[in-house]
């Protein structure tokens, strides 16, 4: 399993977030952020980069918002991370982040 950073983290709570709405929905900064205790300056930066890999896309102006670009069975967790990440390396994959928690459990089963 590969070291995964806070940004890596932070990218993937958000992507469930959003997986776990509409497709239709758009979830605004703010909103995502508090579900998902992440700090919300640095959740920008997170969404900008994920919008620039086609992962998820926005809409501007006061109804606007983030939603995924495509179906969520269609996004991998290695293309999210590949996105948020510079490099992996093996370490454990206990994380006391509970909505990931599913992610490193699967990727253990050979």
């Amino acid at each position: 399993m590969a070291i995964v950073s806070t940004k890596g983290i932070y990218g993937l709570t958000a992507m469930v977030i959003l997986a776990k709405e509409n497709e239709q929905k758009l979830l605004q900064i703010k909103e995502i952020a508090s579900k998902g205790d992440i700090p919300q300056n640095y959740l920008e930066q997170i969404l900008v980069t994920l919008k620039k890999s086609g992962i998820v896309e926005s809409i501007r102006g006061a109804s606007g918002g983030y939603r995924l670009s495509k179906n969520a069975n269609n996004i991998s967790v290695f293309e999210i991370l590949n996105s948020l990440e510079s490099s992996f390396a093996q370490t454990d994959t206990k994380t006391k982040n509970s909505l990931l928690q599913p992610f490193w459990d699967d990727s253990q089963k050979k």
